[in-house]
C-alpha cells in the first residue's frame, strides 16, 4: 500500500524550511511521497493575511518542481472554505482507498490536534511531527518523530515582512523569488 504523506499549509509563500521538512520525510523513508495540500483558507489564520489562491498555487508548483516525490495537491482549493482537514482526509481516502494517508505537523501543530474539528477522526491518521522551537517533542504512539532534523529558522511571516531581497533569496526556492519580484506580492523585493 503507497503510503503518502501529506503536508497541509497556507504556503503563503512556500519557503526553503517547508521544502527541507519534505525532503527528510523523504530521506528518512517515512512516506512514499509527499503531497502538499494547500489549504485557501486555514479556520486559525485571518484571510486578511493571505496571497490570492492562484499565486500561492503557483509559487506551489514551482517550489516542487525539481523535488522528486513531492506533488502540489489542489483538493481544498475545490472544497468549501475555510478548510477542514478532516474533510479533506475523507475525501482524498474515499477516492484513493489503496493509499495510506499520513500527516505531516510540526510539533505545535501536533500539540493542538486533539482541539480540531473531528478530531476522533483525525488521530486515525499517523502523524509525522517535526521540531518547532521551543515545543518539546513527545512520544505518542501515533506520532513519527522526524530525527536528527535541523531546524530551519524561516518563517513565512518574516518573509512576508522582509525588505532585503537578499535575505529571502535564502529563504525561498529561486522560482518563487523570481515569482514573487515578477508579480510584485511583497513590497520592496
Amino acid at each position: 500500500m503507497k503510503r503518502v504523506a501529506l503536508f497541509f499549509g497556507s504556503f503563503n509563500p512556500i519557503h526553503n524550511g517547508h521544502i527541507h521538512i519534505a525532503q527528510e520525510v523523504l530521506r528518512q523513508q517515512k512516506a512514499d511521497e509527499v503531497q502538499f495540500v494547500l489549504s485557501p483558507q486555514n479556520p486559525h489564520k485571518p484571510a486578511t493575511e493571505l496571497l490570492p489562491e492562484h499565486h500561492r498555487w503557483n509559487m506551489l508548483q514551482l517550489a516542487l518542481e525539481p523535488h522528486p516525490k513531492t506533488i502540489p495537491n489542489d483538493i481544498e482549493l475545490h472544497l468549501p472554505t475555510p478548510s477542514y482537514t478532516a474533510a479533506t482526509l475523507q475525501k482524498l481516502t474515499q477516492k484513493n482507498p489503496d493509499t495510506t494517508f499520513l500527516m505531516v505537523l510540526g510539533a505545535d501543530t501536533a500539540a493542538s490536534l486533539p482541539s480540531w474539528k473531528n478530531a476522533d477522526y483525525l488521530m486515525q491518521f499517523p502523524c509525522i511531527v517535526y521540531p518547532r522551537k521551543g515545543i518539546a517533542l513527545e512520544n505518542n504512539a501515533s506520532e513519527t518523530v522526524l530525527q536528527n532534523v535541523s531546524l530551519q529558522d524561516i518563517s513565512a511571516t518574516q518573509i512576508r515582512l522582509e525588505k532585503k531581497g537578499d535575505r529571502l533569496k535564502n529563504w525561498l526556492p529561486k522560482s518563487v523569488f523570481a515569482y514573487i519580484q515578477k508579480h510584485q506580492l511583497f513590497s520592496d523585493t
